[in-house]
């Protein structure tokens, strides 16, 4: 359901293809993604959803989309920045421990979206909030930056 606040009501929409919970959600291009998460198996068991689901704001419709996680995360943070989101931390049922990891999900390319793996993390840790700040370098001196081949963490 979506909250419409010039009607103060909320208004049914197309139900995603597969419940999830702990899952993590990220809007780019007027489309809504859907990352990680657990689903039930047919004996109750939790397991870990790696595929994703994007909405299109404009037709209310869900798509699975041809391109997976690379490892099942939830309760990750979740930022956004330049059409790519970073899938932050989170916690693995496989290991039942929290991950250091950052899967970056690059969806500026229709038809040639790709997911791959961003800096460790120092530390592991689930629960996590997850942003981009819009500060020169020189603002935010105590922030170490992590330079990759793909992108830059830190400061932009």
């Amino acid at each position: 359901m979506v909250y419409e606040p010039n009607q103060n009501e909320w208004i049914s929409r197309s139900p995603m293809l597969q419940r999830r919970v702990y899952h993590s959600m990220a809007a780019v291009q007027r489309k809504l993604y859907v990352l990680g998460g657990n689903d039930l198996d047919y004996n109750n068991d939790r397991i870990l959803v790696r595929h994703i689901d994007s909405y299109n704001i404009d037709t209310d419709q869900w798509t699975r989309c041809n391109f997976n996680l690379l490892t099942g995360q939830n309760e990750s943070g979740v930022a956004v920045h330049n059409e790519r989101i970073y899938l932050v931390g989170g916690y693995s049922i496989w290991t039942n421990e929290p991950l250091a990891c950052i899967q970056v999900l690059d969806v500026s390319r229709e038809g040639k979206e790709e997911v791959f793996y961003g800096p460790t993390l120092p530390f592991a840790s689930n629960g996590i909030a997850a942003c981009f700040l819009p500060a020169p370098y020189f603002t935010c001196p105590n922030l170490q930056t992590l330079q990759v081949p793909h992108h830059r963490i830190g400061t932009i």
